[in-house]
């Protein structure tokens, strides 16, 4: 099914939801977190309503792996303001929390908007490969994306000492510019770390923030659009890394950006 079908959520009552965990978008130990977070997001959308807000900031906190199965989300609003509403979640499986989050919705304002992160003058993604390695191995969250591979198409040794990674991706089945494809994008990719040393062969993450830079509704995109994805890591210590992201529409419209903590294993 197609990512939109894929984090549909029945509405239980007000402020609560409902799903099950699929294994479709699974990764090495548990479900990816870009996809548990796409589903509190589509549950806060629910719960507000989208006019006149969007996603601006979420942050969000993974307690335990889910596993398969049914689990619920309880959506809280924390404050409603003349601009911004802030919410809080929770989502629980067999009555344990296994992740919460705080995020801000707000109306779109007209103010500043310079300076500017531009889009990297890179290799489009019709003239990138499919990467010859993603993870040690194969996932089923990557059987959901399309992905191309920008370090490859400049350099045939990629693999090795690489602290920043840019990547081509697209839901494979077409799906509609929404709040939560961007948090599913912002980590539906592998850590710069995987390249960067032999020795590290999982990073599961600790705690993630997004931060959505556009007006949702006037992002060029169609079943033919890509994103180009850029993170990075540049510093290791005490068994736990870094890890920020940027985010752009292939018009070069800067999406997201988003900054995460991961244990190194």
């Amino acid at each position: 099914m197609a990512f939109h079908d894929d984090i549909i959520l029945q509405e239980v009552s007000s402020g609560l939801f409902a799903t099950e965990i699929i294994e479709d978008y699974w990764i090495i130990v548990g479900p990816n977190g870009g996809y548990l977070g796409a589903l509190i997001t589509n549950a806060a959308e629910m719960h507000l309503g989208l006019e006149p807000y969007q996603l601006r900031g979420i942050t969000i906190h993974y307690l335990t792996p889910p596993k398969l199965g049914p689990i619920e989300i309880r959506v809280t609003t924390i404050r409603t303001g003349k601009s911004v509403t802030f919410l809080q979640f929770e989502m629980t499986q067999n009555s344990e929390v296994v992740l919460v989050a705080t995020g801000s919705w707000a109306s779109i304002n007209e103010g500043i908007d310079s300076p500017q992160i531009m889009i990297p003058e890179v290799p489009g993604p019709e003239d990138c490969p499919v990467p010859t390695r993603i993870t040690d191995s194969p996932t089923r969250l990557h059987e959901k994306w399309e992905i191309r591979s920008v370090n490859q198409a400049l350099s045939a040794s990629f693999e090795n000492n690489n602290s920043r990674m840019q990547w081509w991706i697209r839901p494979k089945e077409t799906t509609p510019m929404s709040s939560s494809l961007i948090v599913a994008a912002a980590d539906a990719l592998p850590p710069p770390i995987f390249f960067q040393s032999d020795k590290i062969k999982i990073a599961p993450t600790i705690d993630l923030t997004i931060h959505v830079r556009v007006d949702i509704d006037s992002v060029q995109w169609n079943g033919a659009s890509w994103l180009l994805a850029e993170f990075v890591t540049n510093h290791a210590s005490g068994g736990f890394i870094e890890e920020d992201g940027l985010i752009w529409n292939d018009a070069g419209t800067l999406i997201c950006m988003s900054r995460q903590l991961a244990l190194a294993r």
